[in-house]
C-alpha cells in the first residue's frame, strides 16, 4: 500500500531539518470556509492536516517565478489524514486556505491508499492581493506499489527530474505528471509525458471534455433509473449511448497524443 510518506520520499527533497507541524482545523476554517456547511465539512472529514515542507528558493535553490502572471513565491507540501472520502469541495477549501500553491497528499480512510491533489491559483478579480483556486487537479488514487504506471509516476516526481528554472515551472510539471497518470489509467496505457506544450494543452482540454461527459453520463444513468415514462426512458437511453460514444472518442484522442517518453525534464 502506498502511503503519504512514500510520496514524500518520491519527491526526493533535500533535508530541511524542519519538524512536522499540525495545522489546526479552526484556522483552516477561518481562512477558507465561507459558511456553516464548509465548516462542518472541514470538522467532519479531516482527522488532521500537517505541514511537511516549504519548497522555496532558500530550501530547494529554485527561483520563485510567475505562472501566467500569477506569482509563485513558494510551494507548500501538506498531508491530510481523512476521516471520510475527501470531496472536491474539501480539497478546494484546503487549497484556497494557503496563498501559494499546495502539494496536498491525502491518506484515504481505512488505509485505502493515497491521493495527491494540486491546484494552480489565480488573482482574485475583485479583491486586491487575494488568490483563488483556478481548478483542482486530482491524481488517480495511488494504491499498488507494483502498478507500472504508478511506479513511473512516483519516479517522475523526484526533484532532480523536475524543471529547475522556477517554482512555477516545477508546479506546472507536477500537474502534467498528474494528468499523465490520469490518462494512463483511463486508456490502460503506460505512463507517458507529452512532447510539447501544445500537446499538453490539447490533452488537458481532452481530459476536461472527458470529465464533463462522464459527469453527464452519471446524471443520465441516474435519471434513467428513476424514470417511469417509456418515452423519457427511450430518450435517456439514447442520451446514455451518445455519451458513451463521446467518452470512447475522447479516449481514442488521448491515446493518439504524441509522447516524449517516460520522463521529461
Amino acid at each position: 500500500m502506498i502511503t503519504p510518506a512514500d510520496v514524500r520520499a518520491a519527491l526526493a527533497l533535500p533535508s530541511m531539518d524542519a519538524p512536522v507541524r499540525r495545522l489546526p482545523k479552526d484556522v483552516l476554517a477561518q481562512h477558507s470556509a465561507s459558511n456553516a456547511t464548509d465548516r462542518k465539512l472541514i470538522d467532519g472529514a479531516i482527522e488532521r492536516l500537517d505541514w511537511w515542507a516549504t519548497l522555496s528558493p532558500a530550501t530547494v535553490g529554485i527561483a520563485q517565478g510567475v505562472d501566467d502572471e500569477r506569482p509563485v513565491p513558494a510551494l507548500q507540501l501538506l498531508t491530510l489524514t481523512a476521516r471520510a472520502e475527501p470531496t472536491q469541495r474539501l480539497l478546494t477549501l484546503i487549497h484556497r486556505a494557503v496563498p501559494v500553491p499546495i502539494i496536498l497528499v491525502t491518506a484515504l480512510p481505512d488505509k485505502a491508499g493515497t491521493r495527491v491533489s494540486l491546484a494552480p491559483l489565480r488573482r482574485a478579480e475583485r479583491i486586491a492581493g487575494q488568490m483563488v483556486v483556478e481548478r483542482v487537479v486530482v491524481v488517480p488514487d495511488l494504491t499498488r506499489q507494483d502498478d507500472p504506471a504508478t511506479a513511473a509516476f512516483l519516479t517522475s516526481l523526484a526533484l532532480p527530474e523536475l524543471p529547475q528554472t522556477t517554482l512555477a515551472a516545477l508546479y506546472t510539471a507536477l500537474i502534467e505528471r498528474a494528468e499523465a497518470l490520469t490518462v494512463a489509467r483511463l486508456i490502460g496505457a503506460p505512463f507517458q509525458l507529452l512532447a510539447d506544450t501544445a500537446a499538453v494543452a490539447a490533452r488537458r482540454d481532452a481530459l476536461g471534455r472527458y470529465a464533463l461527459a462522464e459527469a453527464e453520463l452519471l446524471t443520465a444513468r441516474a435519471a434513467a433509473r428513476g424514470e417511469k415514462r417509456l418515452a423519457a426512458q427511450v430518450d435517456l437511453g439514447n442520451r446514455v449511448r451518445s455519451l458513451k460514444e463521446r467518452l470512447q472518442a475522447v479516449a481514442a484522442e488521448l491515446a493518439e497524443a504524441p509522447v516524449a517518453g517516460p520522463y521529461l525534464k
